[in-house]
């Protein structure tokens, strides 16, 4: 369904697909600095261009979120600002929302413009704006325009109205070094690494984190963690990572992993299926040994790690058993 606030960009956006958009974003990676590589890949896995699709195509959204399952927070418009708050791009992105929203209401783009020319427009503008590498906002301006495309013009335009503060102060190097916490080696393969790992989760401040053994599964761990996170999100019931049957089968415990991928277990041809499913990621995607999104309950802790919560979960290519 096409907004009825759309105008000439946003009538360009609508007619990008999903294909278009994992070829662009598979392009554009290369120049988006290290530190938002992961966190650009997480977010697209995070808020697909077929979940807004499918709301916004529904007479009855109440009846199309049963039919998918959903559970959580699973409307962009509500959250756009705290879903890019594990970028170091962040810090930009106010700016980077009042860009977009410029370069929409400018005249007709050139029909020779594709997706990706404008994107890199756009970073390259808030780039000499606030003086910085382009690599720093490349990757959440296209992250900024594909909210845009997904939640309209006017809701997009109120939101560069609210004031956003970013809870990134680190420099690009302190994060990487915080996220990756030192890869696994031989002693970790063999099961001789320290007996406890530190899992970060939702950001890299002190307190958001717990402690996961040696060899044990993220869903697990995080239900040692007895804070109460129901306040957040009555998903959470054991821990910060939200858990219902820790057996692969109900999809709620899925995770990004923005650091430190290679410190749990490979995937399995069972997690694989399963990811598929729920349509978190591609059916068509090839997925590598260690990927970006991971089924907690599947994942086995063996280093330090740094994951991104999703607020929703749900079953978008198929009906669980």
């Amino acid at each position: 369904m096409i907004a009825v606030d759309q105008n000439v960009f946003h009538a360009f956006l609508a007619k990008q697909d999903e294909q278009r958009w994992a070829e662009v974003v598979d392009r554009l990676l290369p120049s988006v600095h290290p530190v938002d590589q992961l966190a650009t890949k997480i977010w697209f896995s995070f808020w697909p261009l077929r979940l807004a699709r499918e709301l916004q195509e529904s007479k009855d959204t109440a009846t199309t979120a049963k039919k998918l399952q959903l559970d959580g927070k699973y409307h962009l418009e509500e959250q756009l600002d705290s879903s890019v708050e594990y970028f170091l791009g962040s810090r930009y992105w106010s700016g980077v929302k009042r860009a977009i929203l410029d370069h929409a209401e400018s005249a007709k783009p050139p029909e020779d413009s594709s997706l990706e020319q404008q994107i890199c427009s756009i970073a390259t503008k808030v780039a000499v704006a606030k003086s910085v590498e382009e690599s720093f906002v490349l990757g959440i301006t296209a992250v900024g325009v594909m909210s845009l495309q997904q939640i309209g013009l006017s809701a997009f335009a109120s939101s560069v109205g609210r004031s956003f503060e970013s809870k990134n102060e680190k420099s690009a190097e302190q994060w990487l070094r915080t996220r990756n916490g030192g890869r696994r080696g031989l002693r970790g393969f063999l099961g001789l690494a320290g007996k406890t790992h530190r899992v970060t989760f939702d950001g890299n401040e002190s307190d958001c984190a717990f402690q996961a053994m040696n060899g044990q599964d993220l869903s697990m761990a995080s239900s040692s963690d007895k804070r109460d996170y129901t306040n957040q999100d009555h998903r959470r019931i054991a821990g910060p990572i939200p858990a219902q049957c820790r057996s692969g089968a109900c999809g709620y415990c899925w995770i990004g992993v923005i650091g430190g991928k290679e410190n749990i277990s490979g995937i399995t041809e069972f997690e694989k299926q399963r990811l598929r499913l729920f349509g978190y990621v591609s059916q068509e995607s090839e997925v590598e040994k260690y990927p970006h999104v991971r089924l907690a309950c599947q994942s086995k802790c063996y280093g330090n790690v740094s994951v991104v919560i999703p607020p929703w979960n749900g079953v978008l290519n198929g009906h669980k058993p």
